[in-house]
């Protein structure tokens, strides 16, 4: 106790000075700290609200990402559906017009076919006239005479007259 006594004024010097220093910290020292404490709160919180709004953001972005993705990947299903359809259709008329055409040619050739069998008919029946024409002008020569002759041509023609009229 005695080093106390002799060395109070050493205590008391020593504590003045550190009340000063602690009245000077406190007055200067802790308000700058505090206000670089706060200011470092503040930009901490203010990145935080960033990041959180950037966050959002980028979340209202990407919903509105999958949205579009999923109308533009409807829209190509509509297409391709449409697509489809439209080759069907396209494809029924080429069939469609494959058996017009088809039939058209059919027809063609049976009314060909029809046109050449008539005309070999017609041509049969000259033939058959001309040959029944040639046997019956021999076999005619051969027992009629010449009276009975002109009246069968008469009457040939007469038979002839009335059968063009008759068409």
């Amino acid at each position: 106790m005695e080093f106390l006594l002799n060395h109070a004024y050493s205590f008391y010097f020593g504590f003045a000075a550190f009340l000063i220093f602690f009245v000077l910290l406190a007055k200067f020292g802790i308000s700058p700290i505090v206000a670089a404490i706060d200011a470092r709160e503040a930009k901490i919180a203010s990145d935080v609200k960033s990041a959180q709004d950037a966050a959002e953001h980028a979340t209202k972005l990407k919903n509105e990402l999958d949205a579009q993705m999923r109308s533009v990947e409807s829209k190509i299903a509509a297409m391709m559906a449409e697509a489809n359809r439209d080759g069907e259709a396209r494809k029924a008329a080429l069939i469609e017009q494959s058996r017009t055409e088809i039939d058209a040619a059919r027809h063609r050739a049976q009314r060909d076919i029809e046109a050449a069998r008539q005309a070999a008919i017609v041509q049969i029946r000259a033939e058959i006239a001309e040959v029944a024409t040639i046997v019956a002008e021999k076999i005619l020569r051969s027992h009629i005479d010449p009276a009975k002759q002109e009246q069968l041509v008469a009457q040939a023609v007469e038979a002839y007259e009335s059968a063009s009229r008759g068409r």
